[in-house]
């Protein structure tokens, strides 16, 4: 199973938002600097700017962080998520529970670990 300090986390913050309470949730949670990659965006982009790191980026999951919850947000960030096959957390700064999505990654490594043999072959 992959550990917290191997996980590449992808945040993507409103702009002008000050996210260092996130940044120490993760760091806390195992994650390194080198493996976390924050990206600002428009308050109406968030929902794009998760999916460029689930397109252009080899993050394990991504987390969301924005001022006020968004209804529309929320819903395409679950549909990327199974699109993706990639965790992603949307949170509203600063209150941050950064340990869920890292456990989500956690489950999809030891899971993948357990895939049998025969079945493997017709993932592929």
């Amino acid at each position: 199973m992959i550990s917290p300090s191997e996980i590449k986390v992808g945040v993507v913050a409103e702009q002008g938002l000050d996210i260092w309470s996130a940044l120490t949730c993760l760091k806390q949670n195992g994650c390194t600097d080198e493996n976390i990659v924050v990206k600002y965006v428009p308050s109406f982009q968030l929902a794009l700017g998760a999916l460029f790191f689930a397109e252009y980026t080899d993050v394990d999951c991504t987390i969301v962080i924005t001022r006020e919850y968004n209804h529309e947000i929320a819903t395409s960030l679950l549909s990327l998520q199974i699109q993706w096959n990639m965790p992603i957390d949307y949170t509203i700064a600063p209150a941050l529970e950064c340990d869920a999505v890292l456990k989500m990654v956690q489950l999809q490594s030891s899971m993948a670990e357990e895939v049998p043999s025969e079945r493997k072959s017709q993932l592929s």
